[in-house]
């Protein structure tokens, strides 16, 4: 369970730099549009370029580059799995002969396998800058503003933008409360990566279920706090600070947007 440990998606790293003090609304304009131009990439030049970019973005914010590097560990399996659907069920012409029905390892399949597997893995290397940099606070609001043209339809979007944070904000308490768990088993002599996959499983039981009566009870007190708090009883919020664009934040989003319509042109085949 060390691999939680390392989870960055969903913490808020507070330091002055002048990525932290971007309006939110740009961050998540930023992020959608890299995501936009990540996927439609389909060169591995124009994926390296991100990656530069993203050490760059890393350092503006005075982050520590190995945490935020570790934080791609608990994702390795899904690059793992994506690449190897990439690398086996891609046609082409064989590399390496298999007796494996449709299963062939080709030239396109391995290009295809770095291509998607580093898609994804800088997609979720930005998405934990912009939550390393923004407070859950100024994410919030930042979506019920994007969302607020929805509510005259009746859609509660205040409520659903503070479902997906708390989702999002979930992820390290999870890993801390697993760490907890962990570290009380191996005090009672229980070592969970000793013995048979079987009874790894049956020591595994020994975890999941306090975890999941722990996550209840912290899920019980967030409720019982924001009802103490009177959340819901307010049919408009008000709020002392108001979101404005400033000077740097529209020279930001025009640089970015300029970035990813260049990547674009240079590099969609």
């Amino acid at each position: 369970m060390k691999f939680l440990q390392d989870l960055t998606l969903g913490h808020y790293y507070p330091t002055t730099s002048s990525i932290h003090s971007l309006d939110p609304r740009v961050k998540l304009i930023g992020l959608l549009l890299t995501a936009v131009t990540l996927f439609a990439l389909d060169t591995l030049l124009g994926l390296a370029l991100f990656f530069i970019a993203s050490l760059w973005l890393i350092h503006r914010a005075r982050l520590p580059l190995l945490t935020v590097i570790r934080g791609l560990r608990p994702f390795a399996w899904l690059f793992i799995f994506t690449a190897c659907l990439q690398l086996f069920f891609t046609p082409g012409q064989p590399l390496i002969p298999l007796e494996l029905g449709p299963l062939n390892i080709s030239q396109e399949g391995i290009y295809q396998a770095f291509r998607i597997g580093g898609q994804l893995c800088l997609f979720i290397l930005f998405s934990s800058i912009l939550t390393l940099t923004t407070s859950p606070l100024e994410l919030l609001r930042a979506l019920e503003k994007f969302g607020g043209p929805l509510t005259r339809l009746r859609v509660p979007v205040p409520d659903l933008c503070l479902a997906m944070l708390l989702c999002i904000r979930f992820l390290p308490i999870l890993g801390q409360e697993t760490e907890r768990i962990v570290e009380a088993q191996r005090a009672r002599g229980i070592v969970l990566s000793s013995g048979t996959w079987r009874n790894r499983l049956e020591k595994f039981r020994g975890i999941f279920l306090p975890l999941l009566y722990n996550v209840m009870g912290r899920a019980e007190e967030l409720a019982t706090a924001m009802a103490v708090r009177g959340y819901g009883q307010i049919a408009q919020k008000q709020t002392l600070k108001h979101m404005r664009l400033s000077a740097v934040d529209c020279l930001s989003l025009a640089v970015i947007f300029c970035w990813c319509i260049s990547l674009l042109w240079l590099f969609r085949a």
